[in-house]
């Protein structure tokens, strides 16, 4: 007789209005586990995107009604490690779910409240277990060393291709509509430099605004626009290019661990601590603002893009490699082996 699936259970939301930043980070976890667990997914009413996106992992959805606690207590199983990501769930609600389970891990990135969880996950740069209020039985995994980013990620890292493609990704929903400022920042810094590059961006499946998007193609010689990519083909397309254009979120994590010359653009209060962790640590070029892109935007551009004096963009790849060392899978099989025993 097979032994019993260690079990997982995951409560993470994400819709076009608040992004999804915390569903992508529980589901590169899940796939950092794999099949040798029992993966269940709770969603409040997940649009059909959404739940592709879950099923395509193997992972068992399920939709709940609200985001009250009862509805997601219940579906708790005392052999269950459950693993929170959203700003939603308080230490009450946390209290609440540990009680039930196994054990209890939470996904953080605001460094706020009091940690009740067995497992603190924050993989921002710069954060120190002295930066929290918890429990003294909460565990701290801090840092790029708990990269929480999907298996292709993790491949070997290559040199940067000097004819390569702009590559551009504000998120799978960008509510501000950044996507299209970038482009509208790009499209002037080609006139100004007077010079064209191969633009390739990606939108995810909730964008909004794509049809301006697409309107965009008639200020570019080469604008490829690409959709609801496989995490496989997404790494494809950063190998490819010789820039990237992210937000401060995970994909800013991902264009560091594949090593690629990076401008990155806060696009939430919530992504200031990890903008600040690239800066000073040299991840990247520059990171602005939304409200700087307009004014900064053309000068970003043209030094991360035409600056090579003295190694200059060799040097932030170089600093990348340091602290992205493609061991994040190892670290949560080993942490999930033990919270399952």
């Amino acid at each position: 007789m097979n032994p019993t699936p260690r079990s997982v259970l995951f409560r993470a939301d994400g819709n076009a209005q608040i992004g999804l930043g915390h569903v992508m980070r529980c589901l590169a976890l899940a796939e950092m586990l794999g099949p040798d667990y029992a993966r269940r997914f709770a969603v409040v009413q997940p649009a059909p995107a959404v739940a592709q996106l879950i099923e395509e992992k193997g992972v068992i959805i399920i939709s709940i009604q609200t985001d009250e606690a009862t509805e997601f207590l219940n579906l708790i199983d005392s052999t269950d490690v459950v693993v929170l990501d959203g700003y939603s769930f308080d230490t009450d609600f946390q209290r609440a779910v540990r009680a039930r389970a196994k054990a209890l891990v939470y996904i953080d990135d605001l460094v706020t409240g009091h940690q009740v969880a067995d497992v603190v996950v924050n993989h921002a740069g710069g954060v120190t277990e002295y930066d929290y209020r918890s429990e003294p039985y909460t565990q701290f995994l801090l840092g790029p060393h708990y990269a929480l980013l999907r298996l292709p990620f993790f491949t070997p890292k290559t040199p940067v291709p000097q004819e390569g493609p702009i590559f551009v990704s504000l998120g799978g929903a960008d509510p501000g509509d950044t996507t299209l400022r970038v482009l509208r920042g790009l499209a002037n810094c080609f006139r100004t430099l007077k010079q064209e590059w191969r633009v390739h961006v990606v939108v995810g499946p909730v964008q909004q605004n794509r049809q301006a998007i697409e309107a965009m193609q008639t200020d570019f010689k080469h604008l490829k626009i690409l959709s609801s990519l496989t995490a496989e083909q997404m790494a494809t397309e950063l190998l490819k290019c010789q820039l990237a254009i992210t937000a401060c979120s995970t994909v800013a994590y991902e264009v560091c661990s594949v090593g690629r010359p990076l401008i990155a653009i806060q696009t939430a209060e919530n992504q200031k601590r990890l903008a600040s962790f690239l800066r000073q640590n040299e991840l990247i070029f520059i990171t602005l603002t939304g409200d700087e892109l307009l004014s900064q935007f053309v000068s970003a551009f043209h030094v991360g893009l035409t600056s090579n004096q003295a190694g200059f963009r060799t040097r932030f790849v170089q600093n990348q490699r340091r602290f992205f060392d493609g061991q994040s899978p190892e670290r949560f099989r080993a942490l999930f082996n033990r919270l399952t025993a």
